[in-house]
Formats: structure tokens, sequence, C-alpha cells
């Protein structure tokens, strides 16, 4: 049976994605059923949850799902999972799939609260270089400038010059420079498109709205409009998180495809904790667990899977948002 790898950023996340994943203990499932109702665990587990000793680690175990809560953002997600593969391979027990899951922020227009996300492309947003001519530094304010303006990046000067898809502002003396654009590496993971069709599809169960499109792994949260605006014009994402393109990278070196799902907790854009909804955030993300362990087809590798009627050819994934919704 195919073993998936489930990481988290922190243990919230982990006991939510934990919740889903023990299910309803009744018997009889439908393949896609109509409702979270309907939601149930496989015959194939009738067992609580175990612990898991991945090195260091201890993840949360049930039938061939381990949980591991690897630590926020980047380099500690990628250290946790190349571990826990290193671990279960040298046990013999390898993992053939991972998925990153936690909560996020959404774009607006693209994914709202509550909203349960399939990454088509993970993009390291901010790993490269800055390039261009240093700008002179705005002149000294007449007044005191307002905290919102500040938030915003305004200054005495007006606001700041719109940048271009590429990143460059209006005259081409700045540019964000990719790892591609160094010719380091790639900033862009891609899960295959077939795999991310399926989680949709069965995601799509849980009667949340499900939406597919880039997700960007940062290393400091967006907090501001100013940079919101800027990535949504260079990458045009749907949600913001930190561990994705890690993850992704720590399971490549291991030959293991990679996916990432996530449930969205707020809007990307001035940091207002006071409109963060994790409580719903992580309800979806339970949910969404819930669905994947009723539906392990939805856990397997692509290449794990039987020809049925020929491969999808790449981009056939559904696109942004569920039933055609923005």
């Amino acid at each position: 049976m195919s073993r998936t790898l489930i990481v988290t950023a922190v243990t919230a996340e982990a006991d939510a994605v934990c919740a889903g994943l023990m299910g309803s203990w009744s018997r009889g499932r439908t393949r896609l059923p109509a409702g979270p109702g309907n939601l149930v665990s496989p015959d194939w587990d009738r067992q609580l949850l175990t612990t898991s000793t991945l090195g260091p680690y201890v993840g949360r175990r049930r039938g061939p799902v381990t949980v591991l809560a690897a630590g926020t953002g980047g380099p500690a997600a990628a250290a946790g999972t190349a571990t826990a593969l290193a671990v279960a391979s040298a046990a013999g027990q390898p993992f053939d799939l991972v998925v990153t899951m936690g909560v996020a922020g959404g774009f607006r227009g693209w994914a709202e609260l509550g909203d349960i996300v399939v990454a088509e492309r993970m993009v390291a947003a901010d790993l490269g270089a800055e390039s261009g001519l240093d700008e002179e530094p705005p002149p000294a304010p007449a007044g005191r400038i307002s905290e919102m303006d500040r938030n915003l990046g305004f200054h005495a000067a007006g606001a700041p010059a719109r940048r271009g898809p590429d990143g460059r502002g209006p005259t081409g003396g700045g540019v964000f420079l990719t790892l591609d654009d160094l010719g380091l590496g790639s900033s862009t993971v891609r899960p295959e498109p077939e795999l991310v069709s399926r989680l949709h599809t069965v995601l799509d169960a849980t009667g949340r709205r499900i939406v597919t499109g880039t997700v960007v792994s940062v290393s400091t949260v967006t907090g501001t409009e100013r940079r919101a605006s800027a990535l949504t014009e260079r990458l045009d994402p749907v949600a913001e998180a930190m561990e994705g393109y890690a993850v992704a990278l720590a399971a490549r070196s291991f030959g293991v495809p990679a996916a990432e799902i996530r449930a969205v907790s707020n809007p990307v854009g001035r940091r207002d904790r006071a409109a963060w909804n994790l409580p719903a955030a992580l309800a979806s993300l339970r949910t969404a667990a819930a669905a994947l362990v009723a539906h392990p087809e939805g856990l397997v590798a692509a290449e794990a899977l039987p020809a049925a009627g020929g491969t999808a050819p790449a981009g056939s994934g559904p696109q942004h948002g569920s039933n055609g919704a923005r």
C-alpha cells in the first residue's frame, strides 16, 4: 500500500489533520461522497493514531499515513521532510508521496476564508536577488505620516510606482531576479498535473470551495498591501504560505512526488490579526484530511496508479477556482 508523509509547520495544523484522519468509524463508504457527512474511514484502518519515530522527530501515524509537524519556515520544513524520508527509506518502508498541509493567506479575488487550495505551482517568491539602480531617498515629510500610510508604503512623494508583470519599474531600472535568472536552479516546483487533478476531485467532496493555482512560499509573511500587489503582478498567486517549496525540494531529492494543500485563514495584505479566522481554516484542514483518508486513491503518486485510458497532458488539471469561480 502506498505510504504518504503529510508535513505541517506547527502542532495545531498537525492536530487538525490527525482529527480528519480519524474520520467517522462507519464500515460503508462511497467512492465519491456527496458531502462531508459521508466522509468515513476505509476498511483498511480501524486503529487509533500511533507515534512514529523519525530520527529526532516524532510523527503520528494511522495506517499508511504519517503526519509530522516539522517546524515553521522553509529550512525547518526541509530538514524535517528530508530526515523523515531518509529514516523511512533506511527502514525499508519508504514514503511514496509527500503532502504539505496547513493554513495560508489567500489573495483577494482568488481564495477566501475557509477555502481549500491545491497548488499547481509552488514558487519561492522571495528567494533570489534584487537588481537595478538605487532610487533617491524620498524627501523628509512635511508632517507626520499616518500609521496606515506607513504600512501601505506611501510617503511624501506619493504612491510607489507600479511594477510590470516582470517586476520591473516603468523605466526598467529595478527587477527581482529569480533563481532561474541567476542560473542557480529553479524557483518553481510543479506537482504532477494528474495528482493535482485527483486531489481536486477528492477534496471537492468536502463541499468546500476548492481553488487551484500558484502558492507562493515566503520567508517573511506579507504584511502590506504594497507587497501583496507586487506579488500579484509578478506571480498571480492564489495563496501564500512558507513551507511548500522547501518540502517539495526535499521530496524531489529522494525522487518522491510532492503536493501542497492549504486552508485559507486570512487575506494577504495589510497585517490585521482581527481579520484572521484560524478556527475556520483548521476546520477546513480537518475536513480536507477526512476526504483524503476516505479516498486513499487521492494519496497515491501518479506513477503508482494503473494506466487508465492514457495519460493526461500537462496542464490539463483544473484551473483557478472550483466550478469556474474566481
